[in-house]
């Protein structure tokens, strides 16, 4: 289920940060509990990233959808009989009593204490369900050095192919702090370890207070991450971006006319970015010396021969992935739509594989047939790869058209963008 996850995962995201990975224990009993905004794709993203394998609790639902069935089976994804579903069972007993198992063997059990995936730029209150799970599996002798571990998954376009995903590991926090008090009381102890799960959460994501502020302030901290110099990145990490970002969001109520400045000349900067009709990306660029030497030349060649196999994996792909562009757009909650393509596109492209391999065979044999259909996927990866490559050039070279045609007034639009760098980091600076 790993390696599945973990190819899922490539082929839909351009790329996956992970940040302070380190801080997971590589032994010994974990409770991680991470924000759920992205449907089940939070899990896959989860078994793909983390060092360790992490047995998910899931509503008992889940399992009636037969496509997902073998999937969870698979996962070994724990149940659980929610009292809110009507469905029969026994609830929590079951579920709570193989996390348990699992604790005591050393295992990590991974639960999403939102218990709703969501939309929403904050945490959703949580549930106690992972609290109770860690404080009744602490107060056994084999499991009393249990932590609890809180992982922040961010995204910069969550239902978007080819977007980005950053996975940010917190401090593993003793559950057996807690043992005495829990003890006492119960009921008030469960209370306060949800509220310190939380906290933990709280620090592994960002702290927005709107959509509205997320956006404006992830585009702030990626000016003020790509550089103009050589030696600086043209396509910042998220992970440094989501740090600008959530910094920036933290002075606003220290310093709220500091900000408001910050957004008046984003806001001048945007608009001389609309008027030129070009992106930060293309003004940065431009502005740097670019030399064509070894390297560029040896890029074209590797272009110019995968483009006959990239031709065949648009051929292959192109129905069934616009098959499931429009079915992906159907699902009102934006967590649910990367499901629905990643899942969808994982059905469609096998049968689409299976159909090529079946034409092929009965034409050429069944090794011909073997050979195509294993060669369908490697043909679709170098297809997404050849395209970006060449949207990312065509965006380079009429970033140089746009600035060559408008070369005299570009001064000013530099100054606008230097105004905003330097806001952001004078703010920063503050802390």
């Amino acid at each position: 289920m790993t390696a599945l996850a973990r190819v899922l995962i490539r082929i839909f995201f351009r790329s996956i940060e992970i940040e302070d990975g380190e801080h997971l224990p590589d032994a010994g009993p974990v409770v991680l509990v991470a924000n759920h905004t992205n449907g089940l794709v939070d899990g896959l993203l989860l078994m793909a990233a983390l060092h360790r394998y992490p047995r998910f609790l899931g509503k008992s639902t889940l399992f009636k959808f037969l496509p997902l069935w073998p999937f969870l089976k698979l996962a070994g994804v724990i149940p659980v009989y929610r009292s809110i579903d009507a469905v029969t069972g026994d609830h929590n007993v079951s579920a709570f009593a193989t996390s348990h198992t699992l604790l005591r063997d050393g295992g990590m059990v991974a639960v999403f204490p939102e218990g709703i995936s969501h939309d929403e730029v904050s945490l959703q209150p949580l549930k106690t369900g992972a609290a109770r799970i860690a404080l009744e599996a602490a107060d056994d002798a084999a499991a009393e050095d249990l932590v609890t571990v809180a992982v922040g998954l961010v995204y910069d376009a969550k239902a978007r192919f080819r977007s980005r995903a950053l996975v940010r590991v917190g401090q593993p926090v003793k559950v057996a702090q807690w043992a005495e008090a829990y003890r006492r009381d119960e009921r008030a102890t469960v209370r306060a370890v949800t509220e310190d799960v939380a906290a933990q959460l709280e620090r592994v994501n960002p702290p927005f207070s709107s959509w509205a502020q997320a956006t404006q302030l992830s585009w702030i901290a990626e000016l003020v991450v790509r550089g103009p110099r050589e030696d600086q990145p043209d396509d910042p990490g998220l992970a440094d971006r989501v740090d600008v970002a959530a910094r920036l969001a933290a002075r606003q109520d220290a310093c709220p006319e500091s900000l408001q400045q910050l957004f008046m000349d984003f806001a001048t900067y945007e608009r001389d970015l609309e008027l030129l009709g070009m992106s930060d990306a293309q003004l940065v660029a431009g502005s740097r010396r670019h030399r064509v030497g070894l390297p560029a030349m040896w890029s074209a060649l590797k272009l110019l021969a995968a483009l006959p196999f990239a031709a065949i994996g648009a051929l292959v792909h192109v129905i069934p992935f616009q098959i499931m562009k429009q079915i992906g757009k159907r699902p009102a909650n934006e967590g649910i739509r990367a499901t629905v393509k990643l899942l969808g596109c994982l059905v469609l492209f096998a049968a689409t594989y299976a159909v090529v391999g079946v034409l092929v065979g009965r034409a050429y044999g069944a090794w011909a047939g073997l050979g195509a259909a294993l060669a369908a996927p490697l043909c679709g990866y170098l297809t997404v790869r050849l395209v970006e490559r060449v949207r990312r050039f065509g965006g380079v070279v009429e970033g140089f058209r746009i600035i060559k045609a408008h070369r005299n007034i570009l001064g000013p639009v530099k100054a606008h963008r230097a105004a905003v760098v330097r806001d952001a980091r004078s703010i920063l600076r503050q802390q």
